[in-house]
Formats: structure tokens, C-alpha cells, sequence
């Protein structure tokens, strides 16, 4: 470690100014923020589970206009007789 005079003359030499902190106020500053409570805990909220989609998929082809195509699912179900 370099004596403060060593890093005083070093820090004029870039243009700069040392300074020094008082030890005493540091000493009183650190102690005071180790008297003070701990925040307390927070727990993180968590975001809601993502709905996965579980109907048909869909192939969709871009090459062609697909506008007249009807898809298997836009056409009405045929009742089933029992």
C-alpha cells in the first residue's frame, strides 16, 4: 500500500486532488448503518401459468390464396345418431 503523500503527488499529476476522509465520521457513518434494521423479505410474485393451447393444428401454406379454403374446424359438425 502507498503512503497517502505518494498518492496525493500521484493524483496532481493527473490533474487531480486527493482527498482524504476524516476516519472517525466513516467510523460513526458504518456503524450507524449497522444499527439499522434489516428490510425485510419480499417474496417475488410469481406471473400466472400460461394456457397452452390443445386444439388442432394447422397447416398453412403461403404460397396459395387460402381465402375459399374452409378448414376442418369452421365446418359444422355432423350429428352422430344414437
Amino acid at each position: 500500500m502507498l503512503p497517502v503523500s505518494d498518492l496525493a503527488r500521484m493524483a496532481e499529476g493527473s490533474g487531480l486532488q486527493w482527498v482524504h476522509s476524516d476516519s472517525q465520521k466513516v467510523a460513526a457513518v458504518q456503524a450507524a448503518m449497522a444499527a439499522e434494521p434489516a428490510p425485510a423479505h419480499v417474496p417475488r410474485e410469481r406471473p400466472a401459468a400460461v394456457v397452452l393451447d390443445e386444439g388442432p393444428l394447422v397447416l398453412v401454406e403461403t404460397r396459395r390464396d387460402l381465402g375459399d379454403l374452409k378448414l376442418p374446424f369452421e365446418q359444422p359438425r355432423a350429428s352422430t345418431g344414437a
